[in-house]
């Protein structure tokens, strides 16, 4: 046998033995302003493709049943939606809090109805999640209803618009860029997050399996969030041009929007991370009444293990010295 044919078959049998190429971490965001600086770092080539795969889904639903089903490794979700899922026995840990919503998620109205109490025998059109739950057993309560005074309808986000302009229903508990499109027509906001401080809040959720085996790439992921954050910070104007694109405002109406999140830092984060249970700005107490309300959990979690500071750690440890 030949030195070159004997030098041949070690380098395919080194091949054979060496590890396979770490595949990009996939993150499932569904059509949100919150989840935008993720999108936003995408567009402006802030990641590297072979660490992170943002993958746009039409509903957070979709993101937490991939998440579920091992499809992706991460996902933006509500936090109503990451404590429903930690629920059903799903290993996840919360390792960034996002953004707080304080308006950007509402209950719209045709004109005609001036009140929750108003309500009383609509049609409401709305998704089948954890937090368009929260918000209905919120809408109820203010409105003195029970569940059987209304009917729901349960639609994709993309359905929103349409229904209730046509007259499929009468409100829809629907979010950002869907409330100032209708809010613009005519419609009437009864209720929004700005009523439900520290309920509708947005999370960075990781498979806990996929957190021990590839912590790098999830620290890449949350400097992605905050590289993104920073870039609609400094360019609000050519960010807003780039995002607004995938909806259906204009760059003014994308900014306007926009000021009904509040995006928080990863300083920020951490703080409330390390602060569990007792954040101030997260109203965990009463979101698991909320949640328990609309029978989408049984029980509070152990919040020490569903939220991890660690990794917003070790990325804020690692950032250079000014």
């Amino acid at each position: 046998m030949s030195r070159s044919i004997i030098l041949l078959a070690a380098c395919l049998a080194l091949a054979a033995c060496s590890d396979p190429p770490e595949l990009p971490l996939r993150v499932g965001v569904n059509p949100w302003l919150g989840y935008d600086p993720l999108v936003l770092a995408r567009e402006r080539g802030l990641t590297d493709p072979a660490d992170l795969r943002i993958v746009e889904l039409e509903s957070s639903s979709e993101s937490a049943r991939q998440l579920r089903n091992g499809l992706l490794e991460a996902a933006g979700l509500t936090l109503a939606e990451a404590i429903e899922l930690a629920g059903s026995g799903v290993d996840i840990k919360v390792v960034a809090i996002l953004s707080l919503s304080k308006g950007a998620d509402a209950v719209v109205a045709k004109p005609g109805f001036a009140s929750a109490a108003a309500l009383k025998g609509a049609r409401i059109g709305m998704e089948n999640s954890a937090l368009a739950d929260v918000m209905l057993q919120r809408l109820l309560e203010a409105g003195g209803l029970q569940r059987d005074a209304v009917s729901l309808f349960r639609l994709p986000l993309v359905e929103h618009e349409v229904a209730l302009t046509r007259g499929r229903v009468d409100a829809v508990i629907t979010f950002e860029p869907v409330v100032s499109s209708l809010v613009a027509a005519g419609y009437r906001v009864l209720l929004d997050s700005a009523d439900m401080p520290g309920e509708v809040v947005d999370v960075l959720v990781i498979r806990s399996d996929a957190l021990g085996a590839r912590p790098a790439q999830v620290r890449a992921l949350l400097r992605a969030f905050e590289d993104g954050r920073l870039a609609l910070v400094a360019q609000p104007q050519e960010a807003a041009r780039t995002l607004a694109a995938g909806t259906d405002l204009d760059t003014v109406s994308y900014l306007r929007a926009l000021e009904n999140v509040r995006m928080l830092t990863l300083e920020d984060s951490k703080v409330l991370l390390d602060a569990v249970p007792d954040a101030d700005m997260l109203a965990l107490g009463q979101l698991v009444a909320d949640l328990k309300a609309s029978q989408r959990v049984m029980a509070e979690p152990d919040w020490t293990k569903l939220f991890d500071g660690h990794v917003a750690a070790d990325v804020l440890a690692a950032r250079p010295r000014p």
